[in-house]
């Protein structure tokens, strides 16, 4: 298990509509420290004329990146398609222009051939929430795999597997009821694709923002669960993506269940703290999500400890 985050942390400037180039922000967190990454391809797309996936040079831009990487000995465990309708409604603006979501649909087929590029073991998707038919499950699974069948294929065919992360509903009221915002919802998802390819993305602040149980839900993902999103908040103010530790989940609790289930994932957080940063001040809270991340590897490893000493029968700490 390494320490990982997600490169959206560093690729916007402080105060300014300006994106940092892709090497540039991997180069950064290599400096800092980070040696995987989960590579961000929802931020941007729609007001960056520069965005990885935009323009018919978009492979030789990927191709930069994944040079970077190589150069300096970084690598990509998971990444982040861009964001599906259904996020908020400044996120779903884009897709009241006329050609946007032709354009979207293209950058996404293109995220899964670029993850094939970058070696990402699993692409992390959010799950479409369908709520012109009163929000029935059964029409938002079926919109699901109507839409994700032929990505999810392409994913396969590169080496790329995906992973359907757990929702909560918006906060800012556009969507009430998420489908997949409950772990039986994304279990039942997974399991209909009958491939160990499609898999979990576990967000810990959507699942407290549920109020779950989450060693209770972990257990029951078990081992579909390949990708992680470790932030924190304060349950049902804001899905504020906070450091581990400044919110209200139990990281203990979570690591002993991540240990239980032998997730064989990396650490990744997808926080907030930092992003707006500028200059040394951000470089120094970035260098603090290592930190935490590493922090909370050794109470994993602990965890994984206590179930795997010799002579001694396993201890549930949870």
């Amino acid at each position: 298990m390494r320490p990982s985050i997600f490169t959206r942390i560093y690729i916007q400037s402080f105060g300014r509509k300006m994106y940092r180039d892709s090497s540039e922000v991997i180069e950064k967190l290599y400096e800092i420290g980070f040696r995987t990454l989960d590579f961000n391809f929802n931020w941007g797309i729609a007001d960056n004329p520069d965005f990885i996936l935009r323009g018919s040079d978009w492979q030789q831009k990927v191709d930069q990146a994944a040079e970077t990487a190589a150069r300096l000995g970084v690598s990509f465990s998971q990444a982040h398609l861009p964001f599906i309708k259904g996020v908020s409604r400044s996120c779903d603006a884009g897709f009241r222009t006329p050609g946007y979501e032709e354009y979207f649909n293209e950058c996404v087929r293109r995220a899964y051939v670029a993850c094939g590029m970058l070696g990402v073991r699993y692409v992390t998707a959010h799950p479409i929430t369908f709520p012109e038919v009163n929000f029935e499950r059964q029409a938002s699974f079926d919109l699901n795999r109507a839409y994700y069948d032929q990505y999810v294929e392409l994913g396969m065919k590169g080496g790329v597997g995906t992973a359907f992360e757990n929702m909560m509903p918006c906060l800012d009221g556009s969507l009430p009821v998420r489908y997949c915002q409950h772990y039986d919802e994304l279990i039942e998802l997974v399991d209909s694709y009958h491939d160990e390819k499609v898999a979990v993305c576990w967000d810990t602040g959507h699942a407290n923002g549920m109020m779950f149980d989450q060693a209770r839900a972990l257990r029951a993902i078990g081992p579909r669960l390949k990708n992680v999103h470790i932030n924190d908040n304060y349950r049902c103010s804001r899905d504020e993506h906070l450091l581990p530790f400044m919110g209200t989940i139990d990281w203990y609790q979570v690591m002993a269940a991540l240990a239980e289930i032998d997730y064989q994932g990396d650490m990744t957080l997808e926080t907030h703290v930092g992003e707006d940063g500028d200059g040394i001040l951000q470089e120094k809270m970035i260098k603090l999500s290592l930190e935490t991340a590493e922090y909370l590897i050794e109470i994993f490893r602990a965890e994984k400890e206590k179930r795997t000493a010799p002579g001694e029968p396993q201890r549930r700490s949870i």
